[in-house]
Parts: C-alpha cells; structure tokens; sequence
C-alpha cells in the first residue's frame, strides 16, 4: 500500500507525519504536515542531507544534517469551513505519495487551540473529531517483504497443518 492509498482512506485526517526510514528503522526523511503538526518545533527533528551521512554522529552540523519539512497547511477540508470532511491529498508533497507504507498508527488529532478546533472562548470544540496518522515509509523502490512461515508436513488425520495433537500438547506441557 502507498502513502497516497492509505490517507486516501480517512477522510477525517487532519495532520500527517510521514518518516522515511530504510528497512522501517533508520530515519532517511521526514514531513510534518497540518496547523499542529506543520509548525516547526524549537528543537526540529533533523535528517541526513544524503544517504550516507546517516550514520554521522554530529546532527547538529549544517553539511550533513538538515531539519525535517515542516508545512503548516491546512489537510482537510473541513478546517477550511466546509461542513464535511475530506483530506486534501494533494498537500502532501508528490515525492512521498508513491513511497510503499511500512507501519503506521492514527489517533485524536491534538486540540492545541488553531482555528476550528477551539471555540472561540478558548474551550474544546467538541465537534472536531479530526485524527492525526503517522507514516512509516520506506525509501523509492523498497519493499516490504513478509516471511513466509515455514510448513510442516500434514500428519494423518489432521485437518490442517497448525493442528496439535494430543502427544504435541502432552510433549509441550510435560
């Protein structure tokens, strides 16, 4: 599944998070989108300018590290004023969407106080019920692969494979 197929699923996405990592692990890229999400924080998660600066020690130098993107920008419609909710795909930068999805997780979309999301008494909106989805993405071209679990020859009488019997339980429990 691509970044594009997934968002395209949850229309009430409001912020994105999208890391790029090689294998799932090791952080390549990153890009941070919605009115919470977007603002750069005082301390920005920084990324390798090339690949093979990853393993570099020093983030905090300029010629090899760089700070991750940051777009402040509105991802759904409803935050436009609209009545419905429907995410704007085309806010997320073109050179993420295509990028195979490794893992990814999505909850409440945080209330820190940016336009509809609060009243304007400073309370909760209690009608905003936006989320917020972090990506894991790996690099163009990689895959995600999954083992393939080893099989077992069928023993007589069995149904399927995955079935015990009752001199596996008593081997396993003795």
């Amino acid at each position: 599944m691509t970044v594009k197929e997934l968002v395209e699923l949850n229309q009430m996405i409001t912020d994105v998070d999208i890391e790029v990592r090689v294998n799932g692990t090791t952080l390549l890229d990153a890009v941070y989108i919605g009115y919470d999400r977007g603002a750069k924080p005082t301390y920005p998660i920084r990324v390798p300018k090339k690949p093979e600066y990853i393993n570099n020690p020093n983030r905090t130098h300029d010629d090899f590290y760089k700070d991750a993107a940051y777009i402040r920008k509105s991802m759904n419609a409803w935050e436009d004023g609209k009545d419905y909710w429907q995410v704007k795909v085309k806010t997320i930068p073109a050179k993420y969407l295509d990028l195979e999805v490794f893992s990814w997780e999505v909850w409440s979309a945080s209330r820190i106080g940016w336009g509809r999301r609060w009243y304007a008494d400073g309370g909760p909106n209690n009608n905003f019920h936006g989320q917020r989805i972090n990506i894991v993405a790996l690099p163009g071209g990689q895959q995600k692969t999954i083992p393939e679990p080893e099989k077992k020859p069928k023993k007589d009488g069995l149904v399927d494979d995955n079935q015990m019997t009752i001199d596996d339980w008593m081997e396993a429990n003795a």
